[in-house]
């Protein structure tokens, strides 16, 4: 006698729903992998228990470990107080200022010598 597959207890347990939910868990942590570039988890645990007369109770837990992001930084500098600031203290600051809009340039078109030109 041989085992039965053990695919054949996924489509069957809980009506196929441990089969289901493994394949959307599985769909989610290549997406956070491909996205984040680092590694992930999925860990199926499956629990067998005495259920008497020769039954079993069996159980299912399942665990994904997605890879956390990346999360930026931002550059402070410190401050003889030792207060941090964004501003580098040590950098000058140009004393700018906002303009207007430039006036829109007019074509006048072609020149009267090169206008005679073309006739």
């Amino acid at each position: 006698m041989s085992a039965r597959p053990f695919l054949d207890l996924l489509r069957e347990h809980r009506n196929g729903l441990t089969h289901e939910e493994l394949t959307e868990a599985l769909n989610e942590i290549v997406e956070a992998v491909a996205s984040e570039g680092k590694g992930g988890k999925l860990t199926l645990t499956i629990a067998v228990k005495p259920h008497g007369d020769g039954a079993v109770m069996v159980m299912d837990e399942l665990k994904i470990t997605k890879p956390k992001p990346t999360k930026g930084g931002s550059i402070f500098f410190v401050t003889p107080e030792n207060n941090l600031i964004r501003q580098d203290p040590k950098q000058p600051s140009l004393p700018l200022r906002e303009i207007g809009a430039a006036e829109p340039v007019r074509d006048i078109g072609p020149s009267a010598s090169a206008a005679r030109a073309l006739a």
